[in-house]
């Protein structure tokens, strides 16, 4: 706009000095568009000079926390950016039509030690994948009259994971998995060798049976238990049922991804492990992932947030059957089984409260 009311007083000033014969008008409307010129040429350099770039190409947030979006202007000109400006679109992977917002700020000159960083700040309001574009940047002149712009095609990603729940599960009573063996029972950690025997003590009601020692037990005339160096981790199969997930929006989404998470920690949290089963077509179908910790547990879900999950009902699971002792299935259908009975069915609006406020019992 300033550039046009620049133009514009200069021809009216042209205008009038032909018509009144005045000198030195016509040398105020030559010294005008010698300075559109020159201002017009400047913005065009320092716009290539510009080298706009996101300081992150992938970065992490948590829902409903505002984080920060930083930009890198590097300037290789030699005269100072006094002002530019970058349109980017934001938008999650899972939206049809992504928002757009305009970043303002300024790049030092060529003798400059570091990099101008701008900075612009973003509520997420749903668990899963932002993507950046930076559309295009508009660098000004040093008197900011005139502009010129130029397309980018940079972009990258925010991954961002839901905010802890407390999330209060009642675990099977003692002993309902006495009937299975060790080996399917124990958590592959390194160093958590249930071979090594620490003490042997007097039972105690809720000790597991299967580590009655027999046979100081028949020589003593009563039940002794072998205590290990750790206790045994009991491990769960967790299967994700996505089928018919090409309809879900983005807040479908973030309720499913929501209930996985919370499950996972809460199950972690009481040493038991998760073999978590998923389909991902771009692995060539069925995946899984064992989390025992809750750094894997957030692993995982940015892998889930990544993978194309999108298949047919005969794709999942083939030749398993979910109902077995110790296995669990969430749908996005926001429904939870485990043992193939029906724990609960969340629902969208209200998913974080019911997560938080009620006891789920396995």
């Amino acid at each position: 706009m300033k550039g046009l009311t620049t133009i514009l007083t200069m021809l009216a000033i042209w205008y009038f000095a032909g018509m009144f014969r005045q000198t030195w008008m016509m040398v105020l409307a030559v010294t005008i568009g010698v300075i559109t010129i020159l201002m017009t040429a400047a913005a065009i350099y320092q716009q290539r000079k510009l080298t706009i770039e996101l300081q992150k190409k992938r970065s992490i947030a948590f829902k409903k926390l505002e984080k920060d979006i930083s930009i890198s202007a590097i300037n290789k000109s030699r005269l100072p950016v006094n002002r530019y400006r970058v349109k980017m679109k934001l938008h999650y992977s899972t939206d049809k039509d992504g928002s757009r917002r305009t970043l303002s700020g300024c790049a030092n000159g060529k003798g400059s030690k570091e990099d101008n960083l701008s900075e612009f700040y973003i509520t997420a309001p749903y668990c899963g994948v932002i993507n950046i574009e930076l559309k295009k940047v508009r660098v000004y002149d040093p008197l900011t009259l005139f502009s010129s712009t130029r397309r980018l095609r940079e972009s990258g990603e925010i991954i961002v994971f839901p905010v802890e729940k407390r999330m209060n599960i009642i675990m099977p009573a003692v002993g309902s998995y006495d009937d299975i063996p060790l080996t399917e029972t124990r958590t592959p950690k390194k160093g958590d060798d249930h071979s090594e025997v620490h003490l042997i003590r007097e039972y105690i009601p809720g000790d597991l049976t299967r580590h009655i020692h027999h046979n100081f037990s028949a020589k003593t005339d009563s039940i002794w238990v072998k205590e290990f160096t750790k206790d045994n981790d009991l491990i769960f199969d967790l299967f994700l049922d996505t089928s018919g997930s090409d309809t879900l929006q983005t807040d479908e989404w973030d309720a499913f991804y929501e209930i996985v998470f919370s499950v996972l920690i809460a199950l972690v949290r009481k040493e038991v492990a998760l073999n978590v089963h998923y389909f991902d077509r771009a692995r060539g179908g069925i995946v899984q992932f064992t989390a025992d910790t809750e750094e894997l547990c957030a692993e995982l879900l940015a892998k889930l947030y990544l993978a194309d999950k999108s298949c047919r009902p005969e794709e999942l699971f083939s030749g398993t059957d979910t109902r077995s002792p110790g296995r669990m299935v969430i749908t996005t259908g926001l429904e939870w089984y485990f043992s193939g009975r029906p724990v609960y069915r969340f629902h969208k609006e209200k998913t974080e409260a019911e997560l938080s406020a009620l006891a789920f019992r396995l």
